[in-house]
């Protein structure tokens, strides 16, 4: 729960405009905080509005000390109503904005070295860029914990380590949030063994570029589940990311650049689909819950991860090794002493501390610096960052399919983050 600020605009002072606003708090900075300095406007604080409740009645009212009326109108409304005011979601993420830097809250106290780097411009943004890069590491490196261990030994064993790492978080669940989270984690659990198993057989640039789908999988699941129109001119910037990725993982998949013929579409092709099924419902679950309770971010998340290493424990049992000659350093702690599963235990170690729990932290951390809109376009650049790891790491050649198809695919990302306002100009040309 938070305050809006509302807005007086005196009718004698702005040539017969009239009109109260209800604006973010920081719009009292800059051009606003400078006509109230002039006395030109007033900002007053109303009564607290729950984020996940509905929205006052719009109407008329009077303002005491003003002698002509003034209308309301809801800032969020002119933005998009299916984000709160306050909030900034990205990629199944939502967190309270802060969007105040080190100059503005400049109180004489001294501030640790993450206060300075997140009150910073390019702090958050940097986080959030290595964050990006951080999770392309997760393709190829899960690769390489496949050619040791077992895909639900490997998942398991990451998992397990980033339970343990965000496990503080989870007494901060509020339980209002429980059934969702769980239900959230199952889908979330989908996600990282599909993308496991995927790994078995197709190459991680193409496993992350597939895995971008989510940008068809989440808006599917708005209109499907939340009713939310999808009209090509309600929504514009869907269709556009939905034409993008389809065409790409088409090219990905089905275009052969030696021109022998086409190319097949094995299971593991369908698997990494999977993932993005999996993975996208997460986000869409995510959201929603964060959307109505933005400081329930790391909980629901430490939630997402406990389930999933549940799940995957299960998946060992049936998957039958535990127990069995030979096996015995596939598990913890005994895989960190195996010397000939060191590059597996590194890995594993990588993607359960690092990319899974610690990238999620800094992710939350300035994802409230930056709109998002900016968060998103930063964040879609994964699959880049996947394809030159695999280069790198595993030597993997490219092909005009993947470069074709992923190009496309990371477009769709970036077409998603518009909003239906940047396509007026096109519609009013077409009309």
């Amino acid at each position: 729960m938070f305050a809006r600020s509302r807005l007086v605009v005196s009718l004698s002072a702005l040539a017969s405009s009239t009109s109260a606003f209800i604006i973010p708090s920081q719009a009292r900075y800059g051009v606003f905080g400078k006509l109230e300095e002039q006395g030109y406007i007033r900002t007053q604080e109303i009564s607290p509005v729950v984020l996940a409740g509905t929205k006052p009645d719009k109407g008329t009212v009077q303002d005491e000390t003003l002698t002509a009326p003034a209308s309301l109108l809801f800032y969020d409304e002119v933005l998009d109503d299916s984000i709160p005011e306050g909030v900034v979601c990205a990629r199944g993420v939502c967190v309270l904005e802060d969007f105040q830097d080190d100059d503005s809250m400049n109180d004489g106290t001294s501030k640790s070295v993450l206060d300075r780097v997140l009150g910073s411009y390019l702090g958050p943004r940097l986080i959030l860029a290595g964050a990006s890069i951080l999770y392309g590491t997760n393709f190829p490196l899960g690769s390489i914990m496949n050619e040791s261990l077992t895909p639900s030994a490997a998942t398991s064993s990451r998992m397990v380590l980033a339970s343990l790492a965000l496990s503080p978080f989870l007494f901060k669940l509020s339980p209002k949030l429980t059934g969702s989270a769980l239900l959230c984690g199952c889908f979330t659990a989908l996600g990282y063994t599909s993308q496991s198993l995927a790994l078995v057989d197709v190459s991680p640039a193409t496993v992350a570029f597939l895995g971008a789908a989510t940008v068809v999988v989440c808006p599917t699941l708005e209109a499907l589940i939340d009713k939310k129109p999808m009209g090509v001119k309600e929504q514009p910037q869907k269709w556009l990311a939905a034409f993008l990725c389809i065409s790409g993982v088409g090219i990905l998949e089905l275009y052969d650049p030696t021109g022998s013929g086409v190319l097949d579409v094995g299971f593991g092709d369908v698997l990494a689909l999977l993932q993005a099924v999996g993975f996208g419902t997460s986000f869409f679950l995510t959201e929603r819950m964060m959307r109505g309770q933005p400081d329930q971010a790391l909980p629901i998340t430490a939630v997402q991860v406990s389930v999933s290493a549940l799940v995957c424990m299960i998946w060992c049992i049936s998957d039958g090794w535990i127990g069995q000659p030979g096996t015995e350093a596939y598990s913890l702690p005994n895989l960190f002493f195996e010397p000939t599963l060191t590059m597996a235990a590194g890995a594993v170690v990588w993607t359960g501390f690092i990319t899974t729990a610690l990238n999620r932290v800094g992710e939350t951390l300035s994802l409230g610096k930056v709109s998002s809109a900016e968060a998103s376009v930063i964040l879609a650049t994964e699959p880049l960052w996947a394809a030159l790891f695999a280069a790198l790491l595993l030597s993997e050649n490219f092909g005009a399919n993947d470069f074709i198809g992923g190009t496309l695919i990371v477009l769709a990302c970036l077409a998603n983050t518009l909003k239906p306002a940047d396509f007026s100009k096109f519609w009013a040309e077409t009309d």
